[in-house]
């Protein structure tokens, strides 16, 4: 079982790499003709504006719930207030994550 441990990270930086060759591999293709390339804007131009929008919801739940576990931090012996720290860096990013996919 603690072998597993030190593999884990291994297998994260496997599929980092696989994405990244498959990335090139995609930005080589032929983007089409000029509707289609205008289709792929249009599409891309409506996921942006979602993702925007669905961020000013997060930005509002991720403030909620920060405040909330910031105050559970303080009542449980367990826990700990940095709880929120973890919390927000890990929002941001996943919001990253959706940016740059």
């Amino acid at each position: 079982m603690s072998s597993l441990v030190y593999l884990l990270p291994l297998f994260g930086v496997v599929g980092l790499v696989y994405m990244f060759f498959l990335q090139r591999w995609v930005t080589k293709q032929d983007a089409g003709d000029d509707k289609m390339q205008g289709i792929a804007k249009n599409i891309a131009d409506g996921a942006m504006a979602f993702l925007n929008a669905e961020y000013r919801v997060l930005a509002i739940f991720v403030l909620i719930a920060s405040a909330l576990l910031g105050w559970l931090g303080t009542q449980v012996d367990t826990s700990h207030p940095l709880i929120v720290v973890a919390f927000v860096i890990g929002a941001v990013f996943s919001a990253l994550a959706g940016n740059m996919g």
